[in-house]
């Protein structure tokens, strides 16, 4: 997994995206690989897991090995059409393009993706992790260089979004890995994304992530039926009735990889560093 140039990491809202995200650029890094983090939407999962400050356009250092940076639409727009298409600076035609990557479907998504994808390219980096947008939106970020494909005639712009096309679909350089907690709708919505990605052959998924699921509770259920009413005995019939509910959720998942539920308090900085260490050496 680690091998590809670019890793996309999405899910529903609320399964820890942004966490396993952190936690997987981190592994990466203690592995000895230059690792740059990305954060393609909200930077603030990312800021908080890496324990960073506010992260900007151009890479900040983190730790030994590993970089961040969030990507800002317009900041990219201008690096893309000064560097790709020799555009200059805040002119006239940089003013015009703007209004039409508003307008233009696709053109936002494009410039975004973009990004993560020059980056990935680059030397600089062993490996890119991008904190995707969740499920919901992925599809049509991943799929905006093929709409922009065909929509612009022969051209820079045509030849960028076709090798950006290529690029997430080219199963040695990008990988998306999938994350949902057991349960129904985001299992639901990572099972239909991933069908969909296969079907469109828009990038390949290279890992499905159970994440926060909760551990055994080594205690046979006669036994817990037997303990008098209190909150002891409430909190274990909670626990066996969850998890026969997430071991439903799994079967219907057949995740990858599965991380547990983290309990006690701690910062999302502590909970990535955890995670770290679960992941499997790849």
């Amino acid at each position: 997994m680690l091998d590809r140039r670019l890793l996309i990491v999405t899910g529903k809202g609320g399964t820890g995206r942004s966490a396993l995200a952190a936690s997987l650029a981190l592994h990466a890094a203690r592995l000895g690989r230059r690792v740059l983090a990305v954060a393609m939407t909200d930077p603030l999962g990312l800021e908080g897991h890496l324990r960073t400050g506010p992260l900007g356009s151009r890479p900040l250092p983190v730790r030994p090995g590993l970089w961040a940076l969030a990507i800002d639409p317009a900041a990219a727009l201008d690096e893309y059409l000064r560097l790709r298409l020799r555009v200059p600076r805040l002119g006239p035609v940089t003013r015009a393009f703007r209004v039409f990557a508003e307008t233009v479907p696709g053109i936002r998504d494009t410039v975004v993706v973009g990004k993560a994808l020059w980056e990935a390219a680059r030397s600089e980096w062993d490996l890119v992790v991008a904190d995707a947008p969740p499920t919901g939106q992925v599809l049509s970020l991943l799929r905006a260089p093929a709409t922009i494909e065909g929509l612009v005639p022969a051209s820079r712009v045509r030849d960028q979004a076709a090798w950006m096309r290529g690029m997430l679909a080219d199963h040695q350089a990008t990988g998306v890995i999938l994350v949902a907690t057991p349960e129904e709708l985001p299992v639901a919505e990572a099972t239909e994304t991933a069908t969909a990605l296969r079907g469109e052959r828009l990038a390949e998924v290279v890992a499905i992530v159970a994440n926060r699921v909760l551990p055994a509770l080594e205690v046979d259920p006669a036994v817990v039926e037997r303990e008098p009413p209190g909150a002891r005995r409430d909190a274990a019939v909670l626990h066996l009735e969850v998890a026969a509910g997430q071991r439903r959720m799994l079967a219907e998942l057949d995740a990858d990889h599965s991380f547990p539920l983290l309990f006690g308090m701690r910062t999302p900085g502590e909970v990535a560093s955890r995670l770290a260490d679960m992941w499997e050496p790849s």
